[in-house]
């Protein structure tokens, strides 16, 4: 198993199984395709190592099974779920079956991907499985997002931030897909060290509509024309689609805030984050970037998507103009 970057996230980790106080619940937060699933896998193989030395060891069996998703005793929730969904039926017959005991060792994994994918009832279902752990369960959660996880569950977890590679490591990871450095280069200065989004776009190209759609957004947000706002965010067809496209003007908010208040370098989406940056004040990207985060809580909600994009176009223009423009 290969990890790119995640110095930080590695460096916790690292920390926790030190001090042999690992957290029995931990959550991993990081943009959609940042490798969270990867380091989630990982972080199991430091719960389940049996060899010597440093943890995991990536050779003993618990390692190697767990490395190839077939240890018995670390379980994909999300995986049996139907429809591939959270539904609060299958997530109680789940916990049930985990009142029992492993069934090679003294320990459980439970990962479950995509926490804040889940229903407040979802939520709810699961807060008493966490906070009342029994001694063989152990859970990594990961999410894109805290702000849709409930208070009540982000107060049970301890949380670790799955950051973006360098370009060293980024230009490395394509590597082992057949991209060379000159391509490498044109993609870390289109998604930053965004290994995952890096590869989904270059296997699929222009079936990437929510991206495609996201830029056009954000080119008519910094040219303050909201008619065409709204025929970008307007062309995508499903609530999955619209999520993904406020999550990429959520990341542009924040990189071209952090731009303009010079805290940042602007290496992810780094046309949209200046350009952005160039057209508002600081203030005013604030508010669209509270707004954005408002909006991708509400996509949960299962809203009519022609409304719900005509809504998320009007709500960001609002909040640009409620703040002094520069």
């Amino acid at each position: 198993m290969e990890i790119y970057g995640k110095k930080r996230a590695l460096a916790a980790l690292g920390r926790f199984a030190q001090s042999g106080r690992f957290p029995h619940a931990l959550l991993l937060t990081g943009d959609s395709g940042i490798g969270k699933r990867v380091l989630a896998d990982y972080t199991a193989m430091m719960y389940m190592c049996t060899g010597e030395g440093r943890k995991p060891c990536m050779r003993c069996n618990e390692c190697r099974r767990t490395e190839q998703h077939i240890h018995p005793d670390v379980v994909y929730p999300l995986s049996v779920m139907e429809k591939g969904k959270y539904n609060a039926d299958d997530l109680r017959s789940f916990i049930a079956g985990c009142y029992i005991k492993p069934n090679d060792g003294d320990i459980r994994v439970c990962v479950f991907e995509a926490l804040d994918s889940m229903s407040v009832i979802c939520q709810n279902t699961l807060l008493k499985f966490i906070e009342e752990p029994l001694d063989f369960n152990r859970y990594i959660f990961t999410a894109d997002r805290k702000e849709p996880v409930l208070q009540t569950v982000l107060s049970r977890v301890t949380a670790v931030t799955v950051d973006a590679c360098d370009e060293k490591d980024f230009a490395a990871a394509l590597s082992g897909h057949g991209i060379d450095r000159s391509r490498a280069a044109e993609l870390f200065a289109r998604f930053g060290g965004n290994i995952g989004t890096a590869l989904k776009f270059e296997e699929n190209g222009d079936d990437m509509q929510y991206y495609h759609a996201a830029v056009k957004a954000c080119d008519a947000l910094a040219d303050k024309k909201e008619l065409d706002c709204l025929l970008a965010v307007s062309s995508l067809k499903t609530r999955e689609e619209v999520f993904a496209a406020l999550g990429i003007l959520t990341d542009i908010f924040a990189q071209a805030a952090a731009y303009k208040s010079g805290k940042g370098t602007a290496e992810k989406y780094m046309d949209r984050t200046k350009r952005i940056a160039s057209a508002y004040s600081l203030a005013a990207i604030t508010r669209m970037y509270d707004e954005a985060l408002r909006l991708y809580g509400m996509s949960f909600t299962n809203p009519n998507v022609k409304l719900f994009a005509a809504e998320c176009c009007g709500a960001l223009f609002d909040a640009a103009e409620s703040a002094n423009r520069r």
